[in-house]
């Protein structure tokens, strides 16, 4: 009886390191990603601010530069935009995962007291 429990003892716990691994992995993956898109986001303003620049130094009057102007920042919102969509997809992604993640650690915890119950009912008896 005593093997039995020790037996479960070394499954809960070699469960709960997988579970956290699988975590950890996921939260790496998750900054990485995060990370990615904020240097994409950086490099676009950096890129923006070089043709801003050259679109101030080759203009012939103001309308044309501020025509030009309208038209960076134009594009630099439509890629902040698109990025924010892309994060929140992803965002959502990352929430299905914990979710399942829960959704397993439940379902095993609950296996886990089926197996304590039935193996203390039998010590009882």
């Amino acid at each position: 009886m005593q093997k039995e429990f020790m037996d479960m003892v070394n499954e809960f716990n070699e469960n709960m390191f997988a579970s956290a691994k699988r975590l950890s992995d996921l939260n790496m993956v998750t900054f990485e990603k995060i990370a990615a898109k904020q240097a994409e986001v950086f490099n676009s303003c950096l890129e923006s601010s070089a043709k801003q620049y050259e679109v101030l130094t080759t203009a012939k009057d103001y309308k044309e530069a501020l025509a030009a102007q309208n038209e960076l920042v134009k594009g630099c919102n439509e890629k902040i935009l698109a990025n924010i969509r892309e994060t929140a997809e992803m965002l959502a992604g990352v929430r299905d995962e914990w979710n399942g993640m829960v959704e397993e650690a439940v379902k095993y915890t609950n296996d886990s007291v089926e197996k304590v119950s039935v193996l203390a009912t039998k010590k009882a008896a």
